[in-house]
């Protein structure tokens, strides 16, 4: 009982009632310039657009009305544009009955001071084009640019502020499939617009050091650079030979002189293989010699050398040997700051000898179901006069194949994990407002808060059941599944988002479940936890599917068997009641098989019942009883 208890109050800790709320709400928010000890004059705040008053202490205040989110701009020709979005659930404050923003840290802008910014994979061809399990399309091809920047638009404020920003361009571009591609499990390609839609969005560059920019060969490489050189964008990590793609990318972002090196970290098992070489078109390999020689050469010319580096295991708790090893050896060799991706999820971020390494910042515009990929972040990194100063970590929830800013559990579970995974480098990472910063020199005053400790025995493997990040403009999450019914995202003012479900027959029962299988389980032993509402008393049927070993991930969602884990009767009274089911699921050699679960809803009251409809809230699936923070061997093959 002392554990359910304990589960309960981690799964309702950030709860808020849904009362309501009057108009004219006061929201009010501090602006930190303890980074530079900056004066105040000339910045100004806003929220959601509308103009804020600020006064001589950083205090501002205005009066909204009740919206999911809140986007926070603080502009001024001495700084550097920070934007933050909130739900407002995590800001409601029930003493005062306003919204409170957490205070905001603010850099000056410098001579020698430069601002980067960089994202993760991206693609925008498969899913989006030809979705699977009868999900809407997100791109038509006949206008693909429109689409595209749809996608983007709720990012692009955070793009566009920076002095330069990068992304891991992982697709050919193409109006076509060539038809040649090697015989990999998995190939795609985009449309050719999606290059000025990066750019629209405010990239200046793309990293083609990867494992898919070569899907197409030759031909598709060049229909590639075609593309990302008519938008205007700088492009670097392939050619078409080994000289083209490990040449740099040379940007001058304010005063500075910047060189842009990309790399992938494998050949590849099959003919022909991924990298360039002599006379052969692909992606830049990262071997330990061309990444000594390629980094050297461009710090030998005075530039301050950014690499990119594709590699590491998939859905991973931090780099591979060979990975860490390499990225390393680029910064012994002279770059000033390694962005990493390919495991799509975020790793951990370390200083090295004065250099900033992020180990992964995972998906950023991709079309992957898995759960455990909805989850990344942004970096954004200042250097001053060729040396990072300070770095900020932008949650981001990949909702509906695009990213948004990432609020409230969502938030939580992305700022906790890079945490983790940086203090086991010996990196720490604190808060400003709702991002992770790490700085690097600290200004005058306290040193800032850190991150709570999140070693603990449990991790919540939903990440967004609290549903404040479940719906943005037109994305709705598609990581949940009904059937036997169907559901709504009701927004209830102060309180914020809860899952409404209604059954299609009277007397019928209704499921609730994840839309494809939890593939990274860290433990055995699981609970399901939540909050319930009802109007007619109700059973709550705990289940999960486990993936047969050797069963194909499709026909295993469709055949394989449901256990039913245990059975909680909630009257229905119309209050939110707290629920719990503990489990445990069979394991083989190669430990806890991938699984799915779900929650049954039935009628108690018989025949004449009305259709069951009911609310659900704090939805967490709970890893538990783990042995340890570090959960999954850091280090293994690269894939």
């Amino acid at each position: 009982m002392a554990v359910a208890a304990t589960l309960l109050a981690t799964a309702c800790a950030h709860s808020v009632t849904d009362t309501g709320s009057a108009d004219g709400m006061a929201v009010t928010g501090q602006i930190d310039t303890s980074f530079d000890g900056i004066d105040l004059t000339g910045i100004t705040a806003s929220i959601n657009r509308q103009p804020t008053l600020v006064d001589d202490e950083g205090r501002y205040r205005t009066e909204l009305e009740p919206h999911a989110y809140y986007e926070v701009r603080i502009e001024g020709q001495s700084i550097h544009t920070a934007i933050q979005t909130f739900g407002i659930a995590e800001i409601y404050d029930a003493q005062c009955k306003c919204l409170r923003i957490p205070s905001i840290e603010v850099v000056a802008r410098k001579d020698g001071r430069t601002e980067l910014f960089f994202a993760g994979d991206a693609m925008a061809g498969r899913r989006y084009i030809e979705p699977i399990w009868g999900e809407k399309a997100l791109v038509d091809p006949s206008d693909a640019l429109t689409d595209i920047k749809a996608l983007l638009e709720p990012m692009r404020p955070y793009i566009e502020s920076a002095d330069l920003a990068s992304v891991n361009l992982e697709i050919v571009l193409s109006s076509r499939d060539f038809g040649n591609s090697p015989p990999k499990s998995v190939v795609f390609f985009a449309p050719p617009e999606l290059a000025q839609a990066l750019k629209d969005a405010g990239f200046d560059h793309v990293s083609l050091g990867n494992n898919h920019s070569y899907d197409y060969l030759e031909d598709g490489l060049i229909t590639t650079i075609e593309a990302v050189e008519a938008a205007g964008l700088a492009w670097s990590g392939a050619g078409l030979d080994e000289e083209q793609a490990l040449r740099a990318s040379r940007l001058k972002a304010g005063k500075q002189n910047f060189c842009l090196l990309g790399y992938v970290g494998w050949k590849g098992r099959v003919e022909p293989n991924q990298i360039a070489e002599p006379g052969k078109g692909g992606a830049a390999y990262g071997s330990d010699a061309n990444i000594k020689a390629s980094v050297s050469r461009e710090a030998g010319t005075g530039c301050e050398v950014i690499a990119q580096y594709h590699g590491s295991r998939e859905y991973s708790e931090g780099p591979t040997e060979e990975s860490e090893r390499r990225m390393k050896l680029a910064v012994d060799s002279g770059a000033t700051l390694i962005a990493s991706h390919h495991p799509h999820v975020p790793h951990g971020l370390e200083i090295y000898n004065g250099a900033l390494i992020a180990y992964s910042t995972g998906n950023f515009l991709f079309d992957q179901y898995f759960l455990e990929t909805h989850g990344s972040f942004a970096l954004r990194a200042w250097l001053e006069d060729g040396v990072v100063i300070r770095a900020e970590m932008i949650p981001i929830r990949v909702l509906d194949y695009r990213p948004v800013p990432a609020v409230g559990s969502m938030r939580e579970n992305v700022l906790n994990r890079i945490a983790r995974l940086s203090r086991e480098l010996g990196t720490r990472i604190s808060r400003n407002g709702g991002h992770g910063v790490i700085n690097l020199r600290h200004a005058s005053g306290s040193a800032p808060t850190p991150l709570p400790k999140t070693c603990d025995d449990t991790r919540d493997l939903l990440r967004s059941g609290d549903f404040e990040n479940a719906v943005f403009g037109d994305a709705i999450d598609r990581s949940l599944k009904v059937v036997g019914g169907e559901f709504d995202h009701v927004f209830s003012g102060v309180g914020g988002n809860f899952l409404d479900l209604t059954a299609h027959e009277a007397n019928g029962t209704i499921s609730l479940t994840t839309s494809t299988f939890l593939r990274v389980l860290p433990s055995n032993q699981f609970s399901v936890v939540g909050r319930i509402r009802a109007d007619t008393d109700i059973r709550v049927t705990a289940l999960s599917q486990s993936r047969p070993l050797g069963m194909a991930r499709f026909e295993a969602l469709e055949k394989a068997p449901f256990t039913i884990h245990g059975n909680e009767n909630i009257q229905g009274d119309g209050h939110w009641q707290d629920f719990a089911f503990h489990f445990t699921l069979a394991q083989d050699k190669n430990g806890t098989r991938p699984f799915r679960p779900k929650l049954a809803f039935s009628s108690m009251n018989g025949d004449d019942a009305s259709p069951t409809s009911l609310q659900i809230d704090d939805l967490q699936i709970l890893a538990v009883n783990l042995p340890s923070c570090l959960t999954q061997e850091r280090h293994g093959p690269v894939s």
